[in-house]
């Protein structure tokens, strides 16, 4: 976890690590702490699906995405466009497909000890599995190699037909089936909806905390100034306006496009303009169990 608030303008962060956006990198780590914050490019086109107990927020910063995922037993392709934001529940296997000249933002969570990550091929088109490996998931990019090489060596890659032994009889946790994932929608569409509320509120959430384990919302001017303390880390993005943030007598200054990491159980002062819009991202683990 971190242990300061750690402070990035956007546009600038992006331009100094373009060249890891393009092949065969295609993605950047921003924040790698409890808060995993990183953009990633195209082109990626892949046939496995990831399969991880917590959520993933994707936005789109620049073209368009697709997201095969399994709904119902059935795979559905959800598209990302530009300017889209969309929540992915936990549970749901899913297989990230980017195109080139594309740069989207993701979030997701630290696992915690008893949490498995799961890499799955399907037979065809279908939903049978043809091949499987779980893990206990400490940095994707560098475990999701091994077993990709090890599929493409298998019998099951020359073959397209699993073992006896492809498929774990016993798996840790077994995908969730019955969830409906929501449609990804404009964030700016979004904002301008719910701009007034925002301003007279202070917060609207993007997200239905009663559906999610992930605190997402927008922060606004409200009745002024705002104080939270922080459960986990929080990742703040300056949507619109500019804001001060005070921080153990420490202050920061967001401007559009700027984005700080808060460390988790800090308190923290929350200054608006009268026309700030906050991202605020927090995904505490503790919340594991919300979605009922």
């Amino acid at each position: 976890m971190c242990t300061a608030p750690v402070y990035y303008p956007t546009g600038t962060w992006l331009e100094e690590n373009s060249k890891f956006f393009l092949p065969p990198v295609c993605n950047k780590m921003m924040h790698d702490t409890q808060l995993k914050v990183f953009f990633v490019g195209g082109p990626n086109q892949r046939k496995d699906f990831h399969l991880e107990e917590g959520e993933e927020l994707f936005y789109m910063r620049k073209g368009n995405m697709e997201l095969p995922i399994v709904e119902h037993g059935k795979i559905r392709t959800v598209k990302i466009r530009e300017g889209e934001v969309f929540l992915l529940p936990g549970k749901i296997p899913h297989s990230p497909q980017r195109e080139a000249d594309t740069v989207g933002l993701v979030i997701e969570r630290d696992r915690m000890d008893s949490e498995t990550d799961g890499l799955r091929y399907f037979v065809g088109e279908s939903t049978d599995i043809l091949f499987e490996r779980w893990f206990h998931c400490v940095d994707l990019g560098s475990q999701l190699k091994p077993i990709i090489e090890e599929y493409f060596a298998s019998e099951e890659h020359k073959t397209g037909q699993p073992k006896e032994d492809s498929v774990n009889t016993n798996p840790p946790w077994v995908p969730d089936s019955r969830r409906k994932v929501e449609d990804p929608f404009s964030l700016q569409d979004w904002l301008d909806r719910n701009r007034r509320l925002i301003r007279s509120r202070g917060e609207v959430y993007l997200f239905d905390q009663a559906k999610y384990q992930s605190d997402v919302k927008v922060l606004g001017h409200g009745q002024g100034v705002q104080s939270f303390t922080t459960e986990s880390e929080v990742f703040l993005w300056q949507l619109e306006g500019s804001t001060v943030l005070k921080i153990n007598d420490e202050e920061k200054r967001l401007r559009r496009d700027d984005t700080l990491l808060l460390p988790g159980r800090v308190d923290v002062e929350y200054v608006p303009t009268m026309d700030s819009m906050t991202l605020f991202c927090q995904m505490n683990s503790n919340n594991k169990a919300r979605p009922a």
